[in-house]
């Protein structure tokens, strides 16, 4: 019994390292996108198993009247049960969410990437173009997803955007002010996921206040997970508190 208490512990030690241990082996660029989301599923997976089977050895111990190792077996249960339910929160956006990757508030006349930024990316990353599957994609998902009109001047709303950037931890690779755009790379921080975001910043024709924009794209993976459009929600908020028009 004691040995089996030990295997049911070292087992959802195996998982906790697979499922984190395989996400930051792609974070730190040991192993490919493939390669470490296998390694996260066998975690995920096998946590569920593990779980199940330490349900089953914690009754039968009750029914037999050997409290032995009741402390470990809770433990072993506690790390496979944040495992699974994490799994499952993850399933439930692959469900909840379309499959896509490349979401813009602007769908008619999205903000541009530069050819920096598209080099950065490299050839075997997602295409940057919105084109019209994926704006139908983003269409009813994402209709809340809307460029935001600040009464502010464009020089302040920029000088915000590009406070906000900086504040949020994105690796800028282009600013032009007098353009208006503000190009960053965020990264995600269990797997390290790079999406490539474009601020664009448009003086209004009253001159009084400004149009934001931005255009957020993964540069791996079909499916984001609704990351790109939860980024783009909390700048735009975040913007508007900035200044005071929320």
């Amino acid at each position: 019994m004691r040995t089996w208490v030990r295997i049911l512990l070292y087992s959802a030690i195996t998982c906790l390292v697979l499922a984190i241990g395989g996400a930051w082996l792609h974070k730190f660029g040991v192993t490919s996108f493939g390669v470490s989301s296998m390694l996260v599923l066998v975690g995920f997976a096998l946590s569920v198993l593990v779980a199940l089977v330490t349900v089953g050895t914690l009754f039968v111990s009750v029914l037999r009247k050997q409290p032995y190792g009741l402390f470990t077996m809770f433990v072993a249960f506690v790390i496979c049960f944040c495992l699974a339910g994490y799994a499952a929160i993850l399933h439930n956006k692959s469900t909840t969410h379309p499959v896509a990757h490349n979401i813009s508030t602007d769908l008619v006349d999205p903000p541009v990437f530069s050819q920096a930024v598209v080099a950065l990316r490299g050839e075997m990353s997602n295409p940057v173009e919105l084109d019209e599957r994926k704006k139908e994609l983003h269409k009813g998902a994402y209709d809340d997803i809307q460029s935001l009109v600040l009464n502010s001047s464009k020089d302040s709303v920029y000088s915000a955007a590009l406070a906000l950037v900086q504040e949020s931890g994105w690796e800028i690779v282009t600013q032009n002010e007098q353009e208006g755009t503000i190009e960053a790379t965020a990264t995600t921080f269990w797997f390290g996921y790079k999406d490539d975001v474009v601020v664009r910043v448009r003086e209004n024709v009253e001159g009084d206040s400004a149009t934001v924009d931005l255009h957020s794209v993964s540069r791996i993976g079909q499916t984001d997970l609704g990351k790109n459009a939860e980024r783009i929600r909390a700048f735009l908020a975040d913007l508007a508190e900035k200044l005071g028009e929320q």
